[in-house]
């Protein structure tokens, strides 16, 4: 059954591009030139800017953004598997469990565990492979928006280009027709390129480095507390966040015995 998001979304797409196609036309929506110009000149820049390999990760993590991101409670579950198997010292089950792992972050994690590491090793590796994720996604959101400020700026060059061209090679005012087509329509794709698509990318994938962040520490805790020998139930808990009911409430404790002045004895004759 579609969602009402994606109800909402298909209804603003058609609505978009009814008005945009009705207005304008395909013939001169899709501008060769024009698409030559912002697509050529911000392939340029990127390839100046940015390294091949850093290009390539960030399609890669964009791609990545799109797929559901894990269930913490199904993070929980398979936790709580994990910590009863080394409860029990199966080290061959968790060995053939960490293989079959799809998730890289975890599978690391228990490697780690199965290596007989210190809790203090285990946080400090893992903190460090997460920074390392964080950062691929700040680095593909830098690259997300370099285009978005390229994009509007190869358009203006395109129009200052096809004006140069009115200007030198008109004739008559049938030829300015098309050229103008081409100045107007480079502007059109930088801006619909940057507004559209580069921006809201680049939003989507902040918001994707918090949850995935939010899973990782959870991990980590998990990690942690397996190696510390703790009871699986509460490994389960410290994961997915429920702790069984209220928070404790405060210990009242009274005055310190110490702190506590006796009164002089006075002594009557």
């Amino acid at each position: 059954m579609i969602s009402a998001a994606t109800l909402v979304f298909l209804a603003a797409l058609a609505l978009f591009s009814l008005t945009v196609f009705r207005s304008i036309g395909l013939g001169t929506i899709f501008n060769p030139d024009a698409l030559m110009i912002v697509a050529g000149g911000t392939t340029i820049a990127l390839f100046l800017g940015f390294p091949a390999p850093r290009l390539k990760k960030t399609i890669e993590v964009v791609i990545e953004s799109f797929r559901p991101l894990r269930d913490r409670q199904e993070l929980a579950k398979e936790m709580l598997e994990l910590a009863r198997a080394s409860h029990k010292a199966d080290i061959r089950g968790l060995e053939k469990r960490t293989m079959a792992m799809k998730d890289e972050f975890l599978r690391l994690g228990m490697n780690l565990l199965i290596s007989h590491r210190t809790s203090r090793d285990i946080r400090s590796i893992m903190n460090r492979e997460l920074s390392l994720r964080m950062m691929d996604f700040q680095f593909s959101q830098n690259v997300l928006k370099a285009v978005a400020r390229l994009t509007p700026s190869f358009g203006l060059a395109g129009t200052v280009i096809s004006l140069i061209k009115i200007f030198r090679t008109t004739q008559s005012i049938d030829e300015v027709a098309p050229l103008m087509a081409v100045a107007m329509m480079s502007t059109f794709y930088g801006v619909i390129i940057s507004n559209l698509f580069m921006l809201p990318l680049c939003a989507k994938l902040e918001e994707r480095a918090v949850q995935s962040e939010a899973v990782m520490q959870a991990v980590v805790e998990g990690i942690e507390a397996m190696n510390d020998w703790q009871n699986p139930l509460r490994v389960e808990e410290r994961i997915s966040g429920n702790y069984g009911g209220e928070a404790p409430r405060p210990v009242k404790r009274g005055p310190d015995p110490a702190a506590i002045q006796t009164p002089p004895v006075i002594h009557t004759a």
